[in-house]
């Protein structure tokens, strides 16, 4: 009857290792997905920022800086000639000699751009 005890208590010893065994393998796999969700929450909200810098925006039209550049100047030179009547114009504000362009205005700029087919 004793070997039977023996037996029982090794055998609840060994279940319940193996319990508190896989409760920690579970939480760090849990834990290391926490984490990675975190960073792409982390990364979401970086690449949600309200405004661009030029060299973003190039590559998020997939135009290069200079090309850019040269729509805003356009852009600058047509309001000048003709006024502001002539629809959206780009979205874009300077802040210490740095220019930054304004993603949700960028997006309604390019709709509008996109309907009168505009060409640079």
């Amino acid at each position: 009857m004793k070997t039977l005890n023996y037996n029982t208590l090794i055998s609840s010893l060994i279940i319940g290792l193996s319990i508190v065994a896989a409760s920690f393998i579970l939480q760090g796999t849990v834990g290391s997905k926490a984490i990675s969700a975190n960073t792409e929450e982390a990364n979401m909200v970086q690449s949600e920022r309200p405004l661009m810098t030029l060299k973003e925006t190039a590559e998020f039209l997939n135009l290069t800086e200079y090309q850019v550049k040269n729509m805003i100047s356009s852009e600058n030179a047509l309001r000048e000639q003709y006024g502001s009547g002539g629809g959206t114009l780009f979205p874009y504000i300077v802040v210490q000699n740095e220019i930054y362009i304004s993603r949700m205005g960028l997006m309604s700029w390019l709709e509008e751009a996109t309907r009168e087919r505009r060409e640079y």
